[in-house]
């Protein structure tokens, strides 16, 4: 994965992604319009602009106005008015530009790069333009959906102190608990898994619940939230936001949230760890030393794990071991208790082995990386060892605050299948509807907006909206579920901490294929009559074996590949596949064995053989393989 700012992704989306653009009848054409057509961005402006009197408009900000399809349609419903946009691309800038260049010269439109250096680039240029407290509108359509929580409210204190008395925030927002947004978050886990911590095209989800708080304390009052689809016919994804600013003074007190840290040069130098398990290596240190706000161990034994019946276990999961305290805690009061620790750091891991000898020595307690590629790599550890619906408790404490919810949605749905039908789920979640949650998520505004699409050690918000149907969907039933304090037992923390059990496993079942990479083909064949071993692999030389897997996992990859985009060309082909080459080989390898052990189901095996000039074998004849 190249290095690359989130304005420079979205700069090569348009580049390569799509077609080169054109001009057709004054509207820029992106050919495969996938994602919506006239009718359907009609359809939304029907649903968010005329309700909120755009025709009246004088001054709008737009954020990620991509093709600029709904900045026109402002600017011809409103005579008068005058829109800014702003966008991380400037690719999608210059394209809109030149399909809109009449109200560029106008005056009406004007065009500006995101500043990734200034939280507050937008106020700060609309003051300038003496629109303080003069615009009627901050507009965002199909790109808030790849933006995170403390970016997205980073643009919404903008918002606050821009807009006048009654103005409007229009955007929609994904949420992975409507019928559309769940199938979305299951597919996009094997598309975006290994980019953990890296630039990509993720969606971020969020729940009304968090849109609610969050909006609430800038001042706004919500007039429409809510599922739709822009698509007749199909079933909601995203949520639809109307909010009015009905308190100026709120937002306020937030100015300074806005400016900079001084602390965190930008922009974003090389030096940034790539993955996110190099950047918890380097975390390490600090990981180690413990923070103030960190729960207490015994404390977290005494309620969470004694809500999950510890005294039960007799194995355990524990992903992200940090300074292992938890680890400690959980041997300490289980002494039949064996707990294998999951951790993306091997350093980390070393140094919780070193800390914790004695269970180590007995056999209680091992330790293994997180697989960064394979979604799938906690459940496979386990069914190599027959040892699925084994478990009696996976849980996280400390760890999950710096997940992002495409990704903890590929750890719940491994605990799902590892767990015995009863077996526990212990996590705690960072949320902003809390007091203490929001002053943190204020507080890395400053820190980390510099960082969007980065590892650092940002927090990931979620929130018991968002986090309970996604866990009932995964077949557990949530028994506790609240804000505790570890500091004095109330309820008023700054985190959601939940204990949900496992109820339903077959639900779970039926979403394996969502965290296996490779391809989920139906088996024609019959089943057989008694669950029967594997049939091995073919009996050649083991290296041979590993690149006769991978040549064929490649060439399936390469072909469904071709047929997923149209038209690509053979130089873009062999690009893609130079650039992910060390992310995808194990992937192609394993796709690979999974064919060859099919066919050996079959009766049929594949076996390299060497290919010479004019495909003729060493003694002439032809070359027909086998």
């Amino acid at each position: 994965m190249k290095k690359q700012t989130y304005g420079q992704l979205w700069d090569n989306y348009v580049a390569e992604s799509f077609p080169r653009l054109q001009k057709e009848d004054q509207r820029l054409t992106w050919p495969g319009q996938e994602w919506g057509n006239e009718n359907s961005w009609q359809r939304i402006f029907d649903k968010l602009f005329v309700p909120a009197g755009v025709e009246g408009w004088k001054a709008a900000i737009e954020i990620g106005g991509g093709s600029g399809k709904y900045t026109e349609r402002v600017l011809r419903a409103g005579p008068a008015a005058r829109v800014w946009g702003f966008d991380v691309s400037r690719n999608f800038l210059d394209a809109t530009a030149a399909r809109l260049g009449d109200f560029v010269t106008e005056g009406r439109l004007s065009l500006h790069e995101i500043d990734a250096t200034q939280p507050d680039g937008i106020l700060t240029l609309l003051q300038e333009a003496e629109q303080l407290r003069k615009v009627d509108a901050l507009f965002s359509i199909d790109a808030m959906v790849h933006v995170d929580l403390t970016y997205l409210t980073t643009y919404w204190m903008n918002a606050a102190l821009l807009l006048k008395p009654g103005g409007r925030v229009l955007m929609t927002l994904a949420d992975p608990n409507t019928q559309g947004g769940f199938q979305k978050i299951l597919r996009d886990i094997r598309k975006f898994y290994r980019l953990q911590g890296r630039i990509c095209p993720k969606f971020e989800y969020l729940s009304a619940d968090t849109v609610r708080s969050i909006l609430g304390r800038l001042g706004f009052e919500v007039e429409l939230l809510e599922p739709w689809s822009n698509h007749e016919g199909r079933p909601p994804r995203d949520l639809y936001l109307s909010a009015r600013l009905a308190y100026p003074e709120r937002a306020q007190a937030y100015r300074d949230a806005l400016r900079a840290d001084p602390a965190a040069p930008l922009p974003p130098s090389l030096a940034r760890p790539e993955s996110f398990g190099e950047l918890w290596t380097r975390e390490a240190p600090r990981a180690l030393a413990g923070t103030p706000d960190r729960p207490d161990a015994a404390a977290v034994r005494q309620r969470l794990f004694g809500m999950a019946d510890i005294g039960s276990w007799r194995r355990a999961v524990e992903i992200g071991v940090g300074d292992a305290r938890y680890t400690a805690e959980a041997l300490r009061a289980n002494p039949a208790l064996k707990l294998t620790v999951f951790d993306v750091s091997d350093r980390l891991m070393k140094a919780a082995a070193a800390k914790l000898p004695e269970p180590v020595a007995a056999g209680r307690l091992g330790f293994l990386p997180i697989d960064p590629v394979h979604p799938d790599g906690i459940l496979t550890a386990f069914e190599r060892e027959h040892l699925a619906r084994e478990i009696d408790a996976v849980f996280s404490i400390d760890a999950m605050v710096h997940v992002d919810m495409q990704y903890q949605l590929a750890y719940w749905i491994s605990a799902a299948l590892l767990l015995r039908p009863g077996g526990w789920l212990v996590l705690q979640l960072a949320d902003a509807t809390t007091d203490a949650g929001f002053g943190r998520l204020v507080a890395d505004i400053r820190r980390y907006f510099g960082f969007q699409g980065q590892a650092c050690p940002r927090f990931e918000f979620q929130s018991f909206g968002l986090v309970r149907p996604l866990l009932e969907k995964l077949g557990f039933d949530v028994t506790y579920a609240g804000h505790w304090n570890p500091a004095d037992g109330s309820e008023t923390g700054r985190d959601l901490f939940v204990v949900a059990q496992l109820a339903r496993p077959e639900e779970a079942e039926a979403l394996r294929a969502h965290i296996a990479l490779g391809l989920a083909m139906p088996n024609f064949a019959a089943a057989p009559a008694a669950p029967e071993a594997a049939p091995a692999l073919p009996e050649v030389e083991l290296e041979d074996l590993a690149e006769l897997s991978r040549t064929l996992g490649q060439s399936l990859w390469r072909q469904i590949h071709l047929r997923a985009n149209p038209g690509l060309s053979s130089a873009r082909l062999r690009a893609d596949m130079q650039e992910h080459w060390a992310g995808n080989r194990r992937e192609w390898t394993r796709l690979g064995e999974m064919v060859l052990r099919d066919l050996a189901e079959r009766g049929l095996t594949l076996q390299r053989t060497a290919l010479h000039p004019a495909g003729r074998r060493p003694g002439g004849g032809e070359e027909t393989g086998s």
